[in-house]
């Protein structure tokens, strides 16, 4: 017997997969004792499978049963046509034809209303011809609802045959039974109405594994252990009918004896899911739980919270009520929880983010506050941005989160407008005594008019100043939030951020025009998003016009053209800077891939309509290649252009040549292939497929190699380096497998959060780029390494291309977008992250002092060069110090104990400063003292070359540790840095100024050699600059290492860091004048690309155009 599963659709009673459950048995009893019921529930529950087994058991006990699907009567907007159809259904399934003229008899009733229509031929008809019991039952009733016309008048007629049994016996024989996907609350809707309160609801629950034995009978002989596949099955739908019968046909596909189910759930269903979802079924749960923007937000604020908590109390309400009529949940004991694994998977936290994201227009801010446990108020909306938002939030049912954001926007929005309203009182008051001064002036009289007048018009002066530094403080207020807002924004949406931020430095460099001191500026947060975007900014352009996903790009081997295909059937040629140049149109449905032939003067691809083809930049097709069985996923050329290959859906790779002559089949994979790559020298082909393996061949198909394990986790791309020593294959696992070609595993690139769906080496081959499904691209040393992960696209990255010089990066997303990255200033370089407990920087920042955890201090050059070293006899040494005049080094450990050497090693002195451990060391300006800071945070002064040594002075300056000290120039301030402070303490008058940006412990701190700045680096890799008023002139971010040290070079221009490895990285200081000019120069030349293609982006940032056209260094110091 060829064993079939039913995917969808109303099984028969007597189909052999139909599995019988407690309320296939509840309906039937409740019916035959006359109960009316209803079956309400989700789609694709089984609730009409459910009425054919009942209608036919109630029929073989001679019941009389007949059934009116709300479909087939179709949606007239004529009510009384509308009636007139169920009568006609119900007269159809009673079979009374020859009893009654139905035309005729609906004629005579053509002037009653069409409720009372029905009624009498229930009465006149039902009663009178059909003899017995009588079932009736009504399918879809929720499509009722979308009609245009109110049926509350047919479930009254409902609840009045109910009722009627009390008066008329007859009615006892007539019994209804309502399926569908609504709420009883739902049937009747004029509240003027009696509700409908009668029935007896049936509740249709999930498969259990004591119930599916027909399911389990279709495995036997197929698979072993039938009995725990079916229970495999059952733990990832939850029993859910649809989806167990789904997968069930997938496993009895696979012809396994031993099938994974795990893997086909996740490669057939989850993966990808939008294009696997048929019959549809995801989507129908989507669009039920979008498809009301009034209620959209508040169901999938519910739901975000079952995910957040695992399960919530069920409470009864009309939307949680809703929210289970989408599937996606399931009430279980009194609380609400995912449906199952498959669900959760699907719909899963990302997804409603997404979802949120495009409901709300303040979907950014509030994920802000969000994540800063609802306590950063600089993400909260004020003023006009807050009053659209409750515009929009009228009218809709939206989630706790989304309340609790609004009502925190609007207390702060009240206390601002209290505060600006203070502002104006004492404004006014200026305003008022300006005025009386005036006045006064003017009454004087004739004789001193003239004086006066004069100081009338001094007075009014006044006043305008006055108002001029109220409304300056007002939009300073709004700058400031305006740049920690593009700050935020950067972690997601990197160009857009930096329009933004270009916006708010614009704004503030026309206020500041005027030549003032930086410390008199109204906001400084533009400045400091314009440098950290700037500093680290990778996205240069957006590609956009594409209708579907973006499958493919590719990047010509000139670097001038990209190319880009789409699940819309077209390839789009872009120029460098993205302005579209051509789209070609050659195939019949999505094209997969495309690649340039290594001149660069055509284009290959490959197609869902199971053909590759060749053509040139104007679209001319040179060849097609037929003879794929199924859809075609890649095309590559080879490296001298000659042949190409292309793999399939179909389990094979084809060699072609340029005439689309097949010259070899590769076959030996087990499913679907979805990548190859031929070698360097082109001598060999790598094929990467979904049966977990990648397979080396030489060009005539002889297999050398097999990579990976068969049936445990696909593969989906593969990629050689550029010297064909290597092999990159990005796996379903998340992970990035790369071999030597020896088959030796060498690395696994670890970090994304979900598939990996494309790996290639740089042409280069100094980094590797992965694009994934989680929404990011990520680029890797070839050891491994993670050097950056770009971010911007809404959705799943399918592709990434790398030009030739290694300098750009384009990605294709299903956001329908490409983008172009810059990635020049990427840091290749791999370095040993060497244990060392310490690292010193000698005052002009040519040698790096390192001490290492067994004791040995090392000095190193700025290149990394060890030059000297020597034994400490110290363990544990948690600071080092260059005196001033470079001569002495000095050394503090976990004992408490100081010691100095000179520069070639030899100890000058040494004693025991502290009896806790000291973890900082620095000398004094003029070289002759040294302060230690302890881990109880005491700072204390010693005149070290005293015989003994001997304490001068010391403060508690923390109750934490203090990790570096730093003295200023003139010797004058001593700074200490702690966890997440530096204090600043003021020797002559012992006044104490701290510095607070962030919770991490900070591990250096410097002065200036003017002593204007200071410089600090945190535990994060957070390298800040700040005035001495506690200004933030700039922040960078160090990627890589824990960072030790921090220092200014002799002449204050730049700043050197210090990693744990030894590495000195130097940034530039720029000086505050002129600074934001810099910074919104360098923004505007970077977006040039961008705006020139965005024009509704260069309206809001047009002030670029009036800026000097010489270009900035960019990005200084990476």
């Amino acid at each position: 017997m060829n064993y079939q599963y039913r995917v969808g659709g109303s099984l028969a009673h007597n189909h052999p997969t139909y599995v019988e459950r407690k309320a296939d048995r509840d309906l039937l009893n409740a019916l035959k004792d006359g109960k009316f019921c209803y079956v309400f529930n989700c789609r694709q529950m089984g609730k009409s499978s459910s009425r054919v087994r009942v209608t036919h058991a109630l029929q073989e006990m001679g019941m009389a049963c007949a059934s009116v699907d709300i479909t087939s009567i179709g949606s007239d907007d004529n009510l009384s046509k509308w009636y007139n159809g169920v009568i006609t259904r119900l007269f159809l399934g009673f079979n009374l034809t020859g009893k009654i003229n139905i035309k005729t008899w609906l004629k005579d009733r053509e002037n009653l209303s069409p409720v009372q229509r029905l009624g009498q031929f229930i009465e006149e008809v039902l009663l009178v011809y059909v003899s017995g019991r009588i079932f009736i039952f009504i399918d879809e009733i929720d499509k009722i609802l979308s009609l245009k016309f109110s049926l509350d008048d047919f479930f009254s007629l409902i609840r009045y045959c109910y009722n009627q049994r009390a008066e008329n016996s007859d009615y006892e024989r007539i019994t209804f039974a309502l399926f569908g996907v609504a709420t009883p609350s739902d049937l009747i809707r004029e509240k003027t109405q009696t509700s409908f309160n009668i029935g007896e609801a049936i509740e249709l629950t999930g498969f259990t594994l004591d119930e599916v034995k027909p399911l389990e009978n279709g495995f036997q002989d197929k698979v072993n252990e039938p009995r725990k596949i079916i229970g495999d099955i059952l733990d990832w739908t939850g029993g859910q009918p649809f989806l167990t019968q789904k997968i069930c046909q997938l496993i009895l596909d696979t012809d396994s004896i031993d099938p994974d189910v795990e893997s086909i759930i996740r490669e057939n269903i989850i993966h990808n899911w939008e294009s696997k979802d048929e019959p549809v079924h995801f989507r129908t749960i989507a669009d039920r739980l979008l498809r009301n923007e009034r209620k959209a937000g508040r169901l999938l604020g519910i739901y975000q919270r079952i995910l957040e908590n695992g399960s919530i109390e069920y409470d009864d309400s009309p939307e949680q009520s809703e929210l289970r009529l989408t599937g996606l949940v399931v009430k279980k004991d009194g609380r609400l929880f995912v449906y199952n694994p498959i669900y959760r998977a699907i719909f899963n936290p990302e997804w409603v983010k997404r979802e949120l994201d495009k409901l709300r227009p303040y979907s950014k801010a509030i994920e802000a506050w969000k994540e800063s446990n609802y306590t950063d108020e600089s993400t909260l909306l004020r003023g006009q941005t807050l009053q659209n938002a409750l515009d929009w939030s009228r009218g809709k049912s939206l989630s706790d989160l989304d309340y609790q954001f609004l009502t925190a926007s609007q207390n702060l929005d009240k206390r601002e407008a209290e505060i600006h309203l203070e502002t104006e009182r004492k404004a006014n008051k200026i305003l008022a005594i300006a005025n009386r001064k005036a006045k006064r002036r003017i009454q004087i009289g004739s004789a001193v008019l003239l004086v006066s007048i004069l100081g009338a018009s001094l007075a009014l002066f006044q006043v305008q100043q006055a108002w001029d530094k109220v409304e300056e403080a007002r939009t300073g207020i709004r700058l400031q939030r305006d740049g920690d807002t593009a700050l935020r924004q950067f972690q997601v949406e990197s160009i857009e951020s930096l329009v933004s931020a270009l916006q708010a430095g614009i704004e503030l460099q026309n206020i500041v025009r005027d030549g003032r001191e930086f410390v008199e500026y109204p906001a400084t947060s533009p400045m400091i998003a314009l440098q950290q975007i700037l500093d680290n900014i990778q996205e240069k352009n957006q590609l956009e016009g594409h209708q579907g996903t973006i499958y493919s790009v590719s990047i010509s081997p000139d670097g001038k053209t990209i190319a880009t295909a789409s699940e819309d059937g077209t390839v789009k040629l872009w120029d460098r800077q993205g302005k579209l140049i051509n789209t070609l149109k050659s195939h019949q449905g999505a094209v997969y891939s495309v690649a340039f032939s290594p001149d660069g003067e055509r284009i290959a691809t490959a197609s869902e309509d199971k053909t590759a083809r060749i053509q040139d930049l104007q679209g001319r097709i040179l060849a097609t290649l037929p003879g794929h069985e199924r859809s075609v996923y890649s095309v590559n050329f080879s490296p001298d252009g000659r042949t190409l290959v292309t793999t399939s859906r179909d389990g094979t790779a084809k060699l072609w040549n340029l005439q689309g002559k097949l010259l070899h089949t590769f076959r030996g994979h087990q499913k679907s292939v979805d990548d190859a790559s031929f070698s360097p020298d082109g001598r060999t082909i790598a094929t990467a497929s979904r049966d977990g393996t990648i397979k080396v061949w030489d060009l005539a198909g002889k297999l050398l190699w097999s990579l990976g394990r068969e049936n445990i986790d696909a593969f989906y791309s593969v990629s050689f380096s550029p010297d064909g020593k290597l092999i990159a294959g990005a796996n379903k696992d998340k992970t990035v497998k790369i071999w030597d070609n020896n088959g030796k595993l060498q690395a696994s690139l670890v970090g994304h959060q979900d598939y990996i769906n494309n790996v290639t080496f740089s042409p280069t081959g100094k980094f590797i780029a992965t694009a994934s499904s989680d929404g990011t691209a990520k680029l890797w040393s070839p050891r491994g390494k993670e050097l950056a992960t770009l971010r911007g696209h809404q959705e799943s990255i399918f592709d990434v291309a790398i030009a030739q010089d290694g300098k750009r990066v384009v990605t294709g997303s299903s956001d329908r977008t490409a983008r172009i990255w810059d990635t020049g200033n990427l840091e290749t370089n791999s370095h040993n992250n060497t244990d060392n407990s310490a690292v010193g920087i000698d005052p002009i920042g040519s040698t790096v002092a390192i001490a290492t955890k067994d004791g040995q201090i090392s000095l190193l050059d700025s290149r990394g060069k060890t030059l000297h070293s020597f034994p400490s006899e110290m363990s544990s040494i948690y600071s080092l110090a260059f005196s001033p005049d470079g001569r002495a080094i000095a050394a503090v450990g976990r004992k408490g104990k100081v010691k100095i050497w000179n520069r070639q090693g030899k100890s000058r002195t040494e004693f025991l400063a502290s009896p806790v451990p000291l973890y900082s060391v620095a000398f004094t300006p003029d070289s002759r003292q040294l302060v230690t800071g302890s881990s109880d945070g005491r700072v204390q002064r010693w005149d070290w070359q005293s015989d003994p040594p001997r304490s001068i002075d010391s403060f508690r300056a923390d109750t934490n540790i203090i990790y570096d000290i730093a003295l200023s120039p003139d010797g004058k301030k001593i700074a200490s840095a702690s966890r997440g402070t530096v204090k600043i303490r003021d020797t002559a008058d012992n006044s104490v100024q701290a510095l607070t940006r962030d919770s991490f412990p900070i591990y250096g701190v410097s002065f200036s050699p003017d002593g204007r700045q200071i410089a600090t680096i945190s535990r994060d890799g957070t390298a800040r600059n700040w005035d001495t008023r506690g200004n933030l002139l700039a922040e960078y971010k160090i990627a890589g290492d824990i960072v030790f040290a921090i220092a200014f070079r002799p002449d204050g221009r730049e700043i050197s860091i210090v990693s744990r490895d030894g590495r000195v990285i130097t940034w530039p200081v720029e000086s505050p004048d002129h600074y934001l000019e810099k910074l919104l120069v360098r923004g505007c030349v970077w977006l040039k690309d961008y705006l020139a293609t965005h024009p509704d982006e260069w309206e809001k940032v047009r002030d670029c155009q009036s800026f000097p056209k010489n270009r900035p260094r960019e990005n200084g110091g990476k």
